[in-house]
């Protein structure tokens, strides 16, 4: 039933759209700067595929999840649901699990767009898929965490913006954080979308992720989860 309702407004396959457009975009940015990026052998899409693929992640969990709980809460469908067997957490899931469909496919056309079209190499292991996995789930328990505590569907729409800008900024989309440095550069290391950005180029050139930015990651999603489901309300 999700998956029929996110078809009739398709909205939320703005995750699929967007991370193409950042592909062509690094890709072109990397042209500009011949030889690579400081004598790395590496382009400007190499070191940016990672932050592409976690701007796809946030821009799925601050469109489809808490925007689409917003509305239905607001139209009064949460409520009919509430006198059904229907637990929320299953309610929850299902969501979930349609965005985490979408949040793979737009994985999957990064990857193979980035290395058929524009030759950007990249280690899919299952060091990668692990990581990828976590991602998705900090950045979508944070996207149910705006669904249970937005008042409406403008509600949700205006919390959803005011954290998508910062979030694309911590994940080192325009600036990286080497070269902010001092406390800001750890501030976007242990943010959630930049603890993301860093565990995923470290397992995109496999190479095993800090087991502090893998814990950070963690305590996120519990947290934001926890919260989720603590403050879900039907009405």
């Amino acid at each position: 039933m999700q998956f029929r309702l996110a078809l009739r407004e398709p909205y939320q396959f703005a995750g699929l759209g967007l991370p193409i457009g950042l592909l062509v975009l690094f890709w072109y940015i990397g042209v500009l700067v011949p030889g690579g990026v400081a004598n790395t052998g590496l382009t400007v899409l190499d070191l940016y595929i990672p932050t592409v693929l976690v701007i796809a992640y946030i821009t799925l969990a601050m469109i489809g999840v808490p925007v689409t709980f917003a509305r239905d809460r607001e139209i009064g469908w949460l409520r009919r649901v509430s006198t059904t067997p229907i637990p929320p957490s299953r309610l929850l899931a299902a969501q979930l699990v349609l965005n985490f469909i979408i949040a793979v496919a737009a994985t999957a056309i990064v990857i193979v767009a980035g290395a058929a079209l524009f030759g950007a190499p990249l280690m899919v292991g299952i060091e990668f898929v692990g990581v990828a996995i976590l991602s998705i789930v900090e950045m979508f328990s944070l996207g149910l965490l705006v669904a249970a505590l937005a008042p409406s569907q403008i509600g949700a729409q205006a919390m959803a913006g005011g954290l998508v800008f910062p979030l694309f900024f911590l994940s080192g989309l325009w600036v990286q954080p080497v070269q902010v440095g001092g406390v800001l550069e750890t501030i976007m290391y242990y943010s959630p979308s930049g603890a993301a950005v860093r565990a995923l180029l470290y397992s995109s050139f496999n190479a095993t992720p800090p087991y502090t930015t893998i814990l950070t990651m963690g305590v996120y999603t519990v947290l934001f989860a926890f919260i989720a489901v603590r403050f879900f309300r039907w009405e």
